[in-house]
């Protein structure tokens, strides 16, 4: 096992393009997040574990268990890993807590349900992009640091939008992870104004902007998260498919 360059031209294709959350993994290839991989031929890689910045890790094709294993153990030595399951994966090592996901992709941009949302917009609303100062008045300012490595990755490489009435924050709308041709999105809404239907709105609307960018949004979050469930349905999303992340914590003495 070799660590290897991320910008290795052999990495991407090992790795199946409809992996569960995919854009982070491609935003670590596409330069926009860091990461770690590990492979087992450094020329002809055919083996690859990343490992982002964010800790969510990704096996490639025709991984064999006892590679997969002694790559797990290596990052636990770095601290947690988040590894991503999809069903009928093969076994993992043991010692991990699983995490049930649901993930949602695939809308039509033109549809009415989008639109109609974005129709909602009342009078005294209206929607700014998130730039470091309303960054600093943000629920998620720290889980942008986190997912993205740092808020000036954020401001540099992801998108954000915020639902305002007048100097108040009632939505946040972030795609923390931009890994064309996707793109994963995300909302809060502050907690007086939950309930009321305005995360869909101010989702309609970041939406529009990644498809300005050539960008399509993806949907992802816990199982037992109903209210972000219903969110994506809302709008639209055409398909819904469960996956796992099997959480590793790290080794004793790390």
């Amino acid at each position: 096992m070799i660590e290897c360059p991320i910008n290795h031209p052999g990495l991407p294709s090992l790795f199946d393009p409809h992996v569960p959350n995919n854009p982070a993994l491609w935003a670590v290839f596409q330069g926009r997040h860091a990461g770690q991989a590990v492979v087992d031929d450094l020329q002809h890689p055919s083996q690859c574990i990343l490992r982002t910045e964010a800790v969510l890790t990704y096996a490639s094709h025709l991984m064999s268990h006892s590679f997969l294993s002694e790559a797990i153990d290596y990052f636990r030595h770095a601290g947690h890993l988040w590894l991503i399951r999809s069903p009928g994966d093969p076994p993992s090592p043991d010692g991990y807590h699983t995490l049930p996901r649901l993930e949602f992709f695939d809308y039509d941009p033109h549809s009415p349900v989008l639109e109609d949302f974005r129709n909602r917009l009342s009078a005294g609303f209206e929607l700014r992009l998130i730039d470091a100062n309303l960054l600093n008045r943000c629920e998620w300012r720290n889980d942008m640091a986190f997912y993205c490595g740092s808020l000036e990755n954020f401001l540099h490489n992801g998108v954000g939008i915020c639902l305002m009435h007048g100097d108040e924050i009632i939505v946040e709308t972030y795609a923390s992870a931009l890994g064309a041709p996707y793109a994963e999105i995300g909302a809060i809404t502050h907690g007086p104004y939950r309930g009321r239907g305005y995360a869909p709105i101010a989702v309609a609307y970041l939406i529009e902007a990644l498809e300005q960018r050539g960008l399509h949004a993806y949907w992802s979050c816990d199982t037992d998260n109903p209210a972000s469930a219903c969110v994506a349905r809302k709008l639209g999303f055409r398909i819904e498919r469960p996956y796992e992340i099997w959480e590793y914590e790290p080794l004793p003495g790390t």
